[in-house]
């Protein structure tokens, strides 16, 4: 995949295409991660774009592009690149390689177009440097996933993680539940949770039921797991520290309840109890701060956001 590239320059937010986002999963919690970074840090990295005619169009930076319309900026830092009509594709995948860059479901996204380019899964996985059978699998979660979801998903209304539990489903049903998991704002676990209930559920009125009180349902079959609906007030990171916190305050009680352990039995805990009074000694100190609810600082906010680079 040859390029050429060019030195960053400053290019106005208005003018830079975004067509090739047709390719990638909206997140708006991440969008609004990106924008307090860009509050905060400014901007790190530059975006990357391929020269077209009348508009550079964007292959990496949506959320950084997003949040600065969020913000109103009016410039960005872009790096334009000269890449051909198959390359631009390959290339989104190539600068969003890493753990949590690009959801499956996006890679599949991506794959699909590349395909749609006229080439055959064997010359697609050369091209991305992977093994056929991973091209194979993520086509394959485009064809299994109903296309309403698909687009859903797409456009910011429905989480990737969410989605791809519903792959379990037939497409039929797959509608059916990802609805009553967005009404009652189920994350990725908990639908996969209902999904199971779903699957083992027979009765017709029992399967209403789990479409109607998908909550109450997931609370009657796992009391262990009783956890709130999901707050979309809150940053994708933040959902999970809630459902972790959650976790937490229904799992110490009950750990504490079966302490002390037998004296025969300490040598072997032994390991793993000294390893838990030091993570709760470091959660501690952590919670300290933040227990008053008084905001993060800057250096804290820049940990949070500085990973998420697209």
């Amino acid at each position: 995949m040859a390029t050429q590239s060019l030195d960053a320059v400053t290019l106005p937010v208005e003018e830079l295409a975004t067509s090739f986002l047709c390719a990638r999963c909206i997140r708006p919690a991440l969008v609004g991660q990106m924008a307090g970074s860009l509050t905060t840090l400014g901007q790190l990295t530059p975006l990357v774009a391929v020269r077209q005619a009348v508009k550079p169009e964007v292959i990496d930076g949506f959320k950084r592009h997003a949040a600065a319309k969020l913000l109103g900026l009016t410039t960005l830092r872009v790096s334009v690149v000269a890449l051909d009509e198959v390359a631009r594709w390959a290339a989104m995948l190539a600068l969003n390689q890493g753990a949590g860059r690009m959801t499956e479901l996006d890679e599949a996204l991506v794959i699909q177009k590349i395909v749609a380019q006229g080439l055959t899964q064997v010359q697609v996985s050369q091209m991305v440097h992977r093994h056929k059978s991973w091209v194979s699998r993520r086509l394959g979660l485009l064809e299994r996933l109903h296309p309403e979801l698909v687009e859903a998903m797409r456009l910011g209304l429905l989480q990737p993680g969410v989605a791809r539990r519903l792959l379990a489903l037939p497409q039929g049903n797959q509608l059916l539940v990802a609805t009553a998991a967005q009404q009652a704002r189920l994350g990725p676990r908990d639908t996969e949770l209902l999904v199971g209930l779903w699957q083992r559920a027979t009765d017709h009125e029992v399967r209403k039921q789990l479409l109607a009180q998908p909550v109450a349902a997931l609370k009657a079959a796992f009391p262990e797991r009783s956890t709130p609906a999901l707050d979309p007030r809150l940053t994708a990171g933040d959902q999970q520290l809630s459902r972790l916190l959650h976790q937490l305050a229904v799992t110490a009680p009950r750990a504490a309840r079966l302490l002390p352990a037998a004296p025969q039995d300490l040598p072997i805990l032994a390991p793993l109890l000294s390893q838990a009074q030091q993570e709760i000694s470091r959660l501690a100190s952590a919670l300290g701060p933040c227990a008053s609810g008084a905001p993060r600082s800057a250096s804290d906010a820049a940990g949070a956001t500085g990973s998420s680079s697209s």
